[in-house]
């Protein structure tokens, strides 16, 4: 697998908001990999949409906290750090999309692979400790 950093831009959300009323609409889209704060079974509430590589899920390229938002399902974990605190990915992309332990890609602890069009939570190792994940 190779990988080149392209970063990830997330738009800014209200502090507080009601879930389909005044919420942006967050939502996983085709196209995009989202990890979300709580499993699937607990509700796919706070959400990160990852446009591109990103090898260290706490800061973006442009140096801001990456942190969840509010998710179409509810806000529970917004304006948490994405960076070990993910618990679930849905790949809507159409390349499979890795989730790894250590920043900069690194599986020498843990990696996760998550195929084309499939949503999964993170197994035991990656579950609350994800530091970094790119498209292949």
């Amino acid at each position: 697998m190779s990988a080149t950093s392209m970063g990830a831009a997330q738009a800014q959300v209200p502090t507080s908001c009601t879930v389909g009323v005044n919420c942006p609409p967050y939502s996983c889209e085709a196209g995009e990999a989202c990890l979300y704060y709580n499993s699937i079974e607990s509700g796919l509430n706070g959400i990160f949409k990852q446009h591109g590589d990103i090898a260290d899920y706490r800061y973006s390229s442009t140096g801001q906290t990456l942190v969840f938002q509010i998710s179409n399902y509810g806000g529970e974990g917004s304006g948490q750090p994405v960076k070990n605190n993910a618990a679930a990915v849905w790949n809507r992309s159409d390349h499979r999309f890795g989730v790894f332990y250590n920043s900069s890609y690194n599986c020498s602890v843990a990696c996760q692979s998550i195929p084309s069009l499939v949503r999964v939570n993170l197994n035991s190792s990656l579950k609350n400790n994800n530091a970094s994940g790119y498209y292949y």
